[in-house]
């Protein structure tokens, strides 16, 4: 292991003994929690040499079989490879998949038998920046959104599917699993990405953010595609009870957002109900079970699912949300 360049500070996983604190741009960084809570960086992982390109933010781990699921993208073909590292902390061979053009992919998703990969409009323009002063990334409203369904065994593309939805962005998903032909995937999808918001005031910004819970269905016996609305905006950051990762489970805990940064509370849904229509904003009522407010002043960030107590007897819910809160009207 070495110090590499990146900030590690996206999210936290731990696999195979090893605290992993991770950023897109970088390999993961390997942390020593001490005995005072202080943490020590012990440097980067590369897996005995096999990790050369980039690794994501959000990898998946099987929460049956103790394996990890992971990719990296790049600005040079074929712009995204796919690794699968065993319970034991091997990482297996690369497998290279090709895309159109160099593509910002945040996150992915697996299930039992299938990783899902998300090919959406939010493309790299480094020209664009050196010569017209823009953003390195830019958003292309005239491209469609394509997903592929690859066998999470795979040693090559060859068996990738490709699907086609309404052009959109996500940033984040929160779970996939299968059901009979089809794949369902669970995420937080944007009608399309406005890139000049992040300088804009905060009224503008909620305004142009509507990030909203959708169901994607992707049936892999009749090529066909489908999405279902299934919140209000803006909700994103979704997560679930990681015993469930890559399987069936009834709910999905979202934050509540007041701008792209700010968090003012946080949702629990109900994925077996269904969402009432009419509404202008989340509230109790169909596929909401709870909605928590922080209080005015008071924001936060993604919170994680913390089961009340190890064991598969659980009730999936039988939990605890842990987040940070900051009340800006103390300062702590």
């Amino acid at each position: 292991m070495s110090y590499g360049g990146g900030t590690g500070n996206t999210t936290l996983i731990y696999h195979h003994g090893k605290m992993l604190t991770l950023s897109e741009v970088d390999n993961p960084y390997a942390l020593r929690v001490l005995e005072d809570g202080d943490l020590q960086t012990l440097g980067l992982m590369d897996y005995d040499a096999k990790l050369t390109h980039s690794f994501t933010a959000h990898p998946k781990i099987d929460p049956i079989t103790g394996e990890m699921f992971t990719f990296g993208y790049q600005h040079t073909p074929p712009y995204l490879t796919y690794r699968f590292v065993t319970k034991e902390g091997v990482m297996l061979d690369p497998v290279p998949i090709t895309l159109p053009k160099p593509v910002m992919m945040h996150d992915f998703a697996i299930t039992d038998n299938y990783v899902i990969f998300m090919d959406l409009p939010l493309l790299f323009s480094p020209k664009d920046m050196v010569k017209g002063g823009k953003f390195i990334v830019s958003y292309d409203t005239s491209v469609k959104a394509h997903f592929g369904i690859l066998p999470r065994y795979a040693k090559n593309e060859l068996q990738m599917r490709w699907f086609e939805l309404p052009n959109c962005y996500i940033f984040h998903n929160a779970n996939a699993r299968e059901e009979g032909d089809e794949v369902v995937l669970y995420t937080c999808r944007l009608p399309e990405l406005d890139l000049e918001m992040v300088g804009g005031p905060i009224k503008e910004k909620i305004k142009n953010f509507q990030n909203e819970l959708y169901e994607f269905r992707f049936n892999l016996k009749s090529g066909e595609a489908s999405q279902q609305k299934l919140s209000e905006s803006a909700v994103d950051f979704p997560r679930i009870n990681e015993y469930y990762v890559g399987r069936k489970q009834c709910y999905v805990y979202g934050t509540i957002l007041d701008s792209v940064t700010q968090v003012k509370g946080l949702v629990k849904f109900d994925l077996q109900a269904q969402p009432e229509v009419g509404k202008s904003q989340i509230e109790v009522g169909g596929n909401v079970l709870g909605v928590f407010n922080f209080g005015p002043g008071r924001f936060s960030y993604e919170a994680i699912f913390v089961p009340e107590s190890s064991g598969s007897d659980l009730e999936e819910d039988d939990g605890y949300l842990i987040c940070f809160v900051h009340d800006e009207n103390t300062g702590k």
